[in-house]
């Protein structure tokens, strides 16, 4: 069996990508930028349409708020590290397209739900629940992905 890449243009432009909205979506505390000003940083410029960015939800680094939430953060990082690992889950996962699409939504209802609940207050989530439930989204998208780009050739 040989992993082969197909798309690979595109899975190198789709990965460069991924990592820049990772890193960007750290904030400037990434870095080492302290100043109040720093909220008109393009950081946070750039996901103000994306994200509520409330500080209550979200991580600090060096004391500053990251660009977005912990819930974004997580999907971005997850699906992040999806993209990095993708010849990895090529190798050893079958094609099983019509299984992922359902883990996807199962991901994103989770999400919803979470979102619901706490808005109408039958529980309180907290950073750590937004981000494993942001990550199990990213992680999903980035295996949806992995036969967009590369295919196991069994004709060995």
């Amino acid at each position: 069996m040989q992993l082969q890449a197909h798309n690979k243009a595109l899975y190198l432009s789709v990965l460069t990508g991924a990592g820049f909205l990772f890193l960007a979506a750290l904030g400037p505390g990434l870095l080492g930028v302290k100043a109040p000003e720093s909220f008109g940083s393009w950081q946070y410029q750039i996901f103000e349409l994306l994200c509520h960015q409330d500080p209550a939800r979200s991580f600090n680094i060096t004391g500053v708020q990251m660009a977005v939430c912990s819930r974004c953060i997580s999907i971005y990082g997850f699906f992040f590290f999806g993209m990095v690992s993708m010849p990895v889950f090529a190798r050893f996962k079958p094609s099983l397209q019509k299984e992922e699409i359902n883990w996807l939504i199962a991901a994103i209802l989770l999400n919803l739900a979470d979102v619901i609940g706490n808005y109408f207050g039958i529980w309180s989530n907290t950073h750590i629940s937004r981000f494993l439930l942001g990550g199990a989204f990213g992680i999903t998208l980035a295996l949806i992905l992995t036969n967009e780009f590369f295919t196991l050739n069994k004709s060995e």
